[in-house]
């Protein structure tokens, strides 16, 4: 055989075994993360920290933004403190949710079953791997050195059309949301895992002389 056909061959095998390579170690890296995607539901019991939230419209434009405090407590417990625009606090008890908003001096309360069932919350607030509800795909793509999923739910739903979920080391750190009207939510988490949390932060009654809209369960 001649020298040039063997250089040929072997540059041939070499980049045949780079490629080989390259793809086993995408295949784990994908299967690290699914784990640790799979670990964040169903190891961690309990989430406190601070988030901030924007709103986009379908051109893009930012319409809304909000900052506050997160605590959850898995399963069905979690109480989203709106420090801006406005103040607003969502209480969930593990049997109601209770919207209070203290400008208004009104309090709104739902069972969960009907205040969660298309809120891209409630996937926060399950202790199971989100595959019952969504069809979990991984995105190719490292945007904020995250790994990033897209979830779409497997009924249609008529609040959002799917939610994109970027996940470094320790969890879940930033929730796109995207909705049937083409407007996005984002939102980032700057949060603590599996941290002691006092039961009464998932406990409200309704201040004295506040309007009450709904019965709760």
């Amino acid at each position: 055989m001649k020298k040039t056909a063997i250089k040929t061959l072997a540059k041939t095998l070499v980049m045949s075994a780079l490629l080989i390579s390259t793809t086993q170690f995408q295949a784990v890296a994908q299967d690290n993360a699914r784990q640790r995607l799979n670990q964040f539901f169903t190891q961690v019991n309990t989430l406190k920290g601070s988030f901030n939230q924007r709103v986009f419209d379908k051109k893009g434009k930012m319409i809304q933004q909000a900052t506050g405090q997160l605590y959850l407590n898995r399963p069905g417990k979690f109480r989203w403190v709106y420090a801006t625009p406005e103040p607003q606090e969502i209480i969930a008890d593990g049997k109601n949710v209770w919207i209070y908003e203290k400008d208004l001096e009104q309090v709104t309360v739902k069972p969960m079953s009907a205040a969660l069932s298309s809120s891209p919350i409630a996937i926060l607030t399950r202790k199971s791997i989100p595959d019952s509800q969504f069809k979990v795909t991984k995105l190719n793509l490292k945007a904020n050195g995250f790994d990033w999923f897209n979830l779409k739910p497997h009924r249609n739903n008529r609040d959002f059309k799917n939610i994109q979920l970027g996940l470094d080391a320790n969890g879940i750190r930033k929730m796109i949301m995207f909705d049937k009207l083409g407007q996005k939510t984002v939102i980032n988490l700057n949060v603590k895992n599996n941290v002691p949390i006092s039961g009464n932060r998932f406990y409200f009654r309704p201040p004295a002389g506040v309007d009450v809209i709904g019965t709760p369960s």
